[in-house]
């Protein structure tokens, strides 16, 4: 099987059908979508059975976050590729499925990475996130996100997975430790692949001051130099994004 699509879900009745019905738009049958839900207590669970399709695979359990719930997915997974997609994010390149099978076909690239875009704030604001080409060096603030990226499972798997020590910024932590192993191999797929809905786990003041302390402790963990440099301008790229 080329891709698992893996969805964890908590009470997402409001937006899991946009979410599946994105998926199911690629028009595409060589993938497998896994709902990892943590025992919702609203109509989630009843609206993913409702839907006929024979790709998802519905997991109900209580569990202990978002990171533990998409390794809990990958572990499963038949996938020889995974996408992360939130269940408040969907799919707004009706072809990412079978062009980016093109591609990984010809070459088995680790990571295959795109561009999202979020939705409008109160005031109309949108942020937009074109990652761009990887850097041959690390280079200050730039970091990947994991919905609108494809990850070789063998990959994740060799990296132990995601740090579910990390409750907000474990998937900043894998794809850095990613960075740094100079046999990870990259293929930027520059279109823009998923809208985000903002109010995830690192959304909110709060959260964002929790999600970028995790990711100091992640660069500290890691023997980068200068973590707060690459926190400021990881902060000052994220206020670029906004138009």
């Amino acid at each position: 099987m080329y891709l698992s699509v893996i969805t964890p879900t908590y009470n997402s009745q409001e937006t899991i059908l946009k979410c599946i019905n994105s998926v199911t738009k690629q028009n595409f049958k060589n993938y497998e979508h896994i709902i990892i839900d943590n025992n919702s207590g609203d109509t989630t669970l009843k609206l993913i059975r409702d839907v006929k399709n024979k790709n998802i695979k519905i997991i109900s359990k209580k569990d202990k976050g978002l990171y533990f719930a998409m390794n809990k997915g990958s572990r499963i997974a038949l996938g020889h590729y995974l996408l992360f997609l939130n269940s408040d994010d969907y799919l707004i390149d009706n072809k990412f499925f079978k062009d980016t099978f093109k591609i990984l076909k010809k070459k088995k690239y680790d990571i295959l990475y795109s561009n999202i875009i979020y939705k409008k704030n109160r005031i109309q604001i949108q942020r937009k996130y074109k990652t761009g080409i990887i850097p041959s060096q690390l280079k200050l603030g730039w970091h990947l996100p994991h919905p609108g990226t494809i990850i070789n499972k063998c990959l994740l798997e060799n990296m132990n997975y995601f740090d579910t020590d990390y409750k907000i910024s474990a998937d900043f932590d894998f794809f850095f430790r990613c960075l740094l192993n100079k046999n990870v191999s990259y293929f930027y797929y520059d279109k823009f692949t998923v809208h985000m809905l903002p109010g995830g786990q690192s959304s909110g003041f709060k959260n964002i001051i929790k999600s970028n302390i995790e990711c100091y402790k992640s660069l500290k963990k890691n023997n980068y130099n200068n973590p707060l440099l690459f926190i400021f301008f990881k902060l000052v790229r994220k206020i670029l994004q906004f138009s």
